[in-house]
């Protein structure tokens, strides 16, 4: 399909330069033999087979805001002529000419399909550090049943191994289950992208340290500067994440892999260890302080784009507001109905108290059994980024998922947080240290608290204030993320297979990479410097001893 695409392309571009040619320069047009069109066919060729090449994306992640935040790449590499194919549990119902969807149908049936979701999910919002590490591994195992079992991944797999893809791009959030492709295809160049930010396992991948002195897990809300009870809790989650991940998700995933793939896979970890790049959704600002290899590149909210007009109705019924507007969504993974009728009626009722505000709430449920207030818009979908956008709006009520805290940051809108469970505890931990919202826990919720939270972060100025002032430092790069994303994907489609910023600690054991060998020599070493004093000391008592044993002899 690429292939014949791109053949069209080639012979419009090579007779549209034949008749610029024609025009310009008529009497060499004329006399032109057939032999120098196909000259100038095969030198168009090669000039558009340098500038273009074809993409594969990996996207086994079952969540829209991943993809959200991942087809901005998919779309500006299509701008700029390569062909893509992206094999994604989310797809695009309008994509550009040049980009390919195969779709991983059956990933969502797992995911959710016999799973009660709306029963557990105030547990889940109370998860411990432990259960946070095992839930999140298990929602990995599920996503690689879907896209094994899908047949999207047959579809794939039965492309030629000879087929030739220039780079791959995978999003490495939930495991290395479909990277045998990678394989397959004969290991093209490998770039690693996380919409959930710095990945907890990122040194695994890329290489560098994650020191659990200053660099919380995911699972926990802890600033960098952390007190010895927080060093030590925050110690041993990060090693039961990487025990846990290395002998129990790893192992169940390539068995998974192994099966749907049909022939034995090399290592699975030294798979993920190939990437050239990894790309993640994080900056200094909204992320904790961490010394990053050469290859992480921080591409942190790429997914923000200049503001679209929004819809008519939604335009109008902002605009109408007499205070101002607010936002309330929960994200693409939140379902409406896991809030019971219960909760349901107690946002109405509040709501319905601040009739100067008007509220646009994202409920994806086909209807709302509760009589909604005027002042309350109810939508399945709404353009999130472009509502933030809206200098009328006056608050956003969130779950904290990474891409809504980044467009609450860029576009200056206080906060309510209310989240769920993975990171969205620690996105809002963020948020409220930077003096921008406040938090409240999804099992405490009540008319009141609710209430006097809105009420707060609606009349107190200072939210605003520092909102703007945060707002400022995230705008204040040298590119846009989305720029820089593009522009190292290219860099690896120039230089392909060039390793040199890769660190050297993804090549080295644990005892050469955190020094324990040098340690232990250096011990040694001490320890005989001190043996062999000691024992020139115990000579030097006996020769002494002696010699004034000699002495007394002498006098008597």
């Amino acid at each position: 399909m690429h292939s014949i695409r791109r053949f069209d392309q080639d012979i419009d571009t090579c007779l549209a330069f034949v008749n610029c040619l024609s025009v310009k320069v008529n009497v060499i047009s004329l006399r032109m033999s057939y032999l120098s069109i196909v000259w100038i066919y095969f030198l168009v060729l090669s000039i558009e087979a340098v500038s273009g090449g074809n993409v594969l994306v990996l996207m086994g992640v079952p969540s829209p805001s991943h993809f959200i935040w991942v087809r901005p790449i998919v779309n500006e590499l299509a701008a700029k002529g390569h062909n893509v194919t992206v094999f994604s549990v989310n797809v695009d119902p309008d994509p550009p000419t040049n980009v390919t969807y195969i779709h991983l149908e059956n990933t969502y049936n797992i995911l959710y399909g016999n799973i009660n979701v709306s029963n557990d999910i105030i547990k889940r919002s109370m998860d411990n550090p432990f259960e946070a590490v095992m839930s999140a591994y298990k929602f990995g195992t599920l996503a690689c049943i879907g896209c094994t079992t899908s047949q999207g991944f047959k579809s794939l797999l039965n492309y030629p191994d000879n087929f030739r893809f220039d780079v791959i791009i995978y999003d490495c959030t939930a495991g290395p289950c479909i990277l045998g492709f990678l394989h397959k295809f004969h290991y093209p160049p490998l770039i690693s992208v996380s919409a959930f930010g710095i990945p907890q396992f990122s040194h695994l991948i890329v290489g560098g340290y994650k020191p659990s002195s200053h660099v919380p897990h995911f699972s926990l809300t802890y600033d960098c500067r952390m007190s010895f009870t927080e060093r030590t809790i925050n110690f041993l989650v990060q090693n039961f994440d990487s025990f846990y991940r290395r002998w129990v998700f790893l192992r169940r995933i390539r068995a998974i892999s192994e099966s749907a793939f049909g022939f034995n896979l090399p290592n699975i970890e030294n798979l993920e260890r190939r990437s050239q790049l990894m790309l993640v959704n994080s900056n200094p600002l909204l992320d904790h302080a961490e010394v990053l290899p050469q290859n992480v590149i921080p591409v942190g909210g790429l997914q923000i784009t200049e503001p679209k007009v929004l819809p008519e109705n939604i335009q109008q019924f902002i605009n109408s507001s007499k205070k101002g507007a607010v936002l309330f969504a929960m994200g693409t993974n939140f379902k409406s109905k896991m809030l019971n009728p219960e909760r349901q009626a107690m946002f109405i009722q509040v709501f319905a108290q601040f009739p100067d505000y008007l509220f646009l709430w994202k409920f994806d449920e086909d209807n709302i059994a509760i009589p909604v207030p005027p002042n309350v818009m109810i939508s399945k979908w709404l353009p999130q980024s472009d509502i933030l956008a809206h200098p009328r709006v006056k608050a956003f009520i969130t779950h904290c998922g990474l891409l809504g805290t980044f467009e609450a940051a860029y576009y200056g809108v206080p906060v309510v947080s209310i989240p769920v469970y993975i990171d969205q505890h620690k996105n809002a931990a963020k948020l409220i240290r930077n003096g921008v919202g406040i938090a409240l826990k999804l099992s405490d919720l009540t008319v009141e608290t609710v209430k006097e939270t809105l009420r707060e972060v609606l009349g107190n100025s200072t939210f605003r204030t520092n909102a703007r002032k945060l707002s400022d430092l995230l705008r204040d790069q040298p590119e846009k993320p989305l720029d820089r994303a593009i522009w190292w994907i290219e860099w690896v489609l120039r230089h392909p297979h060039e390793y040199h910023s890769r660190s050297p600690t993804i090549d080295m054991n644990v005892i050469s990479e955190n020094n324990a060998d040098v340690f232990i020599c250096l011990i040694f070493i001490i320890a005989a410097i001190l043996y062999i004093m000691c024992q020139l000391l115990k000579c030097l008592k006996a020769v002494k001893k002696s010699v004034v044993s000699v002495e007394s002899k002498k006098v008597r």
